[in-house]
């Protein structure tokens, strides 16, 4: 039986209201893989944000100790750390866009993957090692040293991975600066706030004086060794190549090695010991020190060792004096490290590289000290923290977290990302609290489930 025209008008309409009310399309397997993705890269990134602003703000407000809708600017944000909006916002810049309602479960199942959410403990200590790196037994103790001192770090600086060299914290250059300029030159038994050429010349010409005033008018008792020393000082002066004549070193030190025999036999001198005048002693110093100041740092290095043995051993042999030696030579040798790491341009502008000093002190073999001194701590503080002076150029290198972040963010944050938020000292606080907890359980496995989660929108962006 056909139908009237009014009744397959009415038939029409039934069927678009069916339509109209029919089950939604079912979200296809690669748009909720692609929702996870999306959630555990913004859970990750935005995480550590969205704690900071619970604890900052939400909880405090909600108890009445803060006015609501308050907040507090760092640098022109309200929280230090990136939070998962601002995330979202970053991804949508690079062309990611928020995956659709339908999938809104599968996002949040990300970011509670990522480290968001219930994960939250785990994510602070995932996500946050993740981000700042997680620090050695040794890199932390040297840091705890640096920051014992007053130095302020930045996570990048202490991590185990990839470490980089930086000149501290966000906002503390400068005052690292200045702090390893007073450090150092305090060794040389003067303070100063800049190092420079005419600092390290006075220094050497009054510590020469202190010598004079400890060896003038005396005659002393030295062992094998320092006589050894001296011995070692003649034949190498004898080798040195265009010289015209006998040089001044090497005549006073045949001197020096003539008169043994004679001061052996003094009054007052000791079995199995030598004898030496000071003002022998002192004007092989003086031309040694000439010497040295005029040829190249190894052999300059060389010919101190050789005369703190024979400091050495008056210091063994004569207790007396042992004190006044015992602060002399240190501030001596100091002194002509810094005049060692100038003439290699580890100072630059008055300004020291710990970074460079501790690279040059670790070549050396171990003379001219009695022990660990100052400038050998800051040295290993140096070399170990990579801290650099405010003339040399910092590090760039990321770790992967850091990557993921930044492909969230893109560069729309700036500092308040991967500058101020991720070199900052609160950064560093964090790490430092890691580095407490090493070794326990990790509630979670963020960086798996992270890594499970992003990889079909990462297929997707490789497409």
């Amino acid at each position: 039986m056909a139908l009237t025209p009014e009744e397959k008008a009415e038939l029409a309409q039934l069927r678009a209201e069916k339509n109209t009310f029919a089950e939604p399309k079912e979200p296809t397997f690669g748009e909720k893989a692609k929702a996870v993705g999306y959630g555990a890269a913004t859970g990750l990134a935005g995480g550590l944000g969205e704690l900071e602003k619970f604890a900052a703000y939400t909880v405090p407000q909600a108890l009445g100790l803060q006015e609501e809708g308050t907040q507090q600017q760092l640098g022109g944000r309200a929280t230090l750390f990136p939070t998962v909006e601002e995330a979202q916002k970053g991804l949508a810049k690079v062309g990611i866009q928020k995956p659709k309602e339908e999938v809104s479960g599968y996002q949040t199942a990300g970011e509670i993957l990522g480290g968001f959410g219930t994960s939250i403990p785990g994510m602070i200590r995932g996500g946050a090692k993740a981000l700042l790196g997680t620090t050695s037994k040794t890199g932390e103790a040297v840091a705890k040293e640096a920051e014992k001192l007053g130095f302020k770090l930045s996570p990048a600086q202490v991590r185990a991975q990839e470490p980089v060299g930086a000149k501290g914290a966000t906002g503390f250059a400068e005052q690292n600066q200045s702090l390893a300029n007073k450090l150092a030159s305090k060794g040389t038994g003067k303070e100063a706030s800049e190092i420079d050429s005419k600092f390290i010349g006075d220094r050497l010409r009054n510590l020469s004086g202190e010598y004079d005033k400890i060896y003038k008018g005396k005659t002393f008792n030295i062992d094998k060794p320092a006589v050894d020393a001296i011995n070692q000082i003649s034949a190498m002066e004898a080798q040195l190549p265009g010289a015209v004549g006998v040089s001044p070193v090497k005549q006073v030190a045949d001197e020096i090695i003539s008169s043994f025999q004679s001061l052996a036999n003094r009054q007052g001198a000791v079995p199995n010991t030598f004898g030496i005048e000071g003002e022998a002693l002192q004007r092989m110093r003086n031309a040694l020190t000439q010497r040295a100041r005029t040829t190249s740092a190894g052999n300059a290095r060389e010919i101190y060792n050789l005369v703190d043995q024979i400091d050495a051993s008056i210091a063994r042999n004569h207790p007396a004096i042992a004190a006044k030696l015992d602060v002399v030579r240190p501030q001596y040798r100091n002194t002509i490290i810094l005049e060692d790491l100038y003439k290699q341009g580890g100072i630059h502008q008055g300004n020291i590289s710990l970074d460079k000093l501790g690279n040059m002190l670790r070549t050396e073999r171990g003379a001219v000290r009695r022990g660990e001194t100052d400038i050998d701590k800051l040295g290993e503080i140096g070399r170990e923290m990579q801290l650099k002076a405010l003339w040399e150029s910092a590090g760039s290198r990321t770790t992967p977290g850091t990557d993921v972040l930044k492909s969230a963010l893109g560069t729309g944050l700036g500092m308040g990302a991967t500058g101020l938020g991720l070199r900052s000292r609160p950064a560093r606080a964090v790490q430092r609290q890691l580095a407490k907890s090493s070794g326990k359980p990790i509630p979670g496995a963020v960086p798996t489930a992270l890594g499970t989660a992003v990889r079909p929108l990462n297929q997707d962006e490789n497409e």
